[in-house]
């Protein structure tokens, strides 16, 4: 049991390394392929991964689990989307910092839906995370850009995913074929728009290669499946800790790895939404326990 409990910690580890490194290599990547091409190759490839990995179960998909994964996977479409437009103008930790807000926003949301009441804990919270985006955009010192207004449209975007997730989980779908439906209708979706908006604009660089067969491999495929398995090992309290520890991977390697000179001022705010984000996930927790 000790012996899971740490490969499952690891595994959480592991997987938001892998989601914190994708930031880089995905800003990488769109030089070479327009957002919805990228999107839908490297979301092809994991539905391609997910149906060999249902193999015959693919055949017990049901009606619900189709309707709910078109639903899931055209908002999940919609944050991506605005993630990779994104990426071409902001940096890759500030796009993490912000698309980890997605955390706080879902209490938010659920109240304005009238499905929950924030308590005024979280309320402090939420203040706490906007402080944090304050001092890490600067916008009086005009660090703030259009890319960042498009980040936040996926962390908006990505709170939705989370309750209409949670809403159909409760209704008992299985959660790998949910999963692989999800995928299958991001990669239609993007697609579609690609071929409307971007015909065959794509450089087949190495570059492009890596980053899709690591987000759509790793980054996408084996990332939910150990995040699937460590969650029946692990509390949502340990759980939610540890997803906030993503942007703080992707700090790192954007600093390190592609140079990001990030100043004092975006440490400090992206310590304030790490710190938010993970008390967020704590008290979430603990009240639904």
């Amino acid at each position: 049991m000790v012996r899971n409990v740490v490969l499952a910690n690891l595994g959480m580890i592991l997987t938001t390394m892998i989601w914190g490194i994708t930031f880089v290599m995905v800003k990488d990547a769109l030089n070479d392929a327009p957002p919805f091409i990228f999107l839908a190759l490297r979301k092809g490839l994991a539905f391609l991964f997910g149906v060999v990995y249902l193999h015959r179960n693919i055949k017990k998909i049901t009606t619900l689990e189709i309707i709910s994964g078109l639903i899931c996977g055209f908002v999940l479409y919609t944050g991506y989307s605005f993630q990779n437009f994104g990426l071409i103008l902001t940096t890759p930790s500030k796009s993490a910092f912000i698309t980890s807000v997605s955390v706080i926003l879902v209490p938010v949301l659920l109240s304005l839906f009238g499905l929950q009441k924030v308590r005024l804990k979280f309320w402090i919270i939420i203040i706490m995370a906007l402080c944090g985006l304050y001092v890490l955009l600067n916008p009086a010192g005009g660090n703030i850009n259009f890319g960042d207004i498009l980040t936040f449209g996926c962390a908006f975007s990505f709170a939705l995913h989370v309750i209409f997730q949670d809403i159909y989980l409760k209704k008992k779908v299985d959660v790998v074929r949910f999963f692989v439906v999800q995928v299958m209708f991001v990669f239609i979706f993007s697609s579609i728009s690609g071929f409307i908006f971007e015909g065959n604009s794509i450089v087949l660089s190495e570059r492009l290669l890596v980053a899709i067969a690591v987000t759509g491999i790793f980054g996408t495929f084996v990332a939910i499946i150990i995040m699937l398995w460590a969650q029946t090992i692990l509390t949502a309290t340990q759980t939610a800790i540890l997803l906030s520890l993503e942007p703080v991977f992707a700090a790192l390697f954007s600093v390190f790895y592609a140079g990001e000179i990030l100043g004092l001022s975006g440490w400090i705010g992206g310590v304030m939404i790490v710190f938010s984000v993970a008390i967020s996930g704590l008290v979430s927790s603990k009240e639904n326990s």
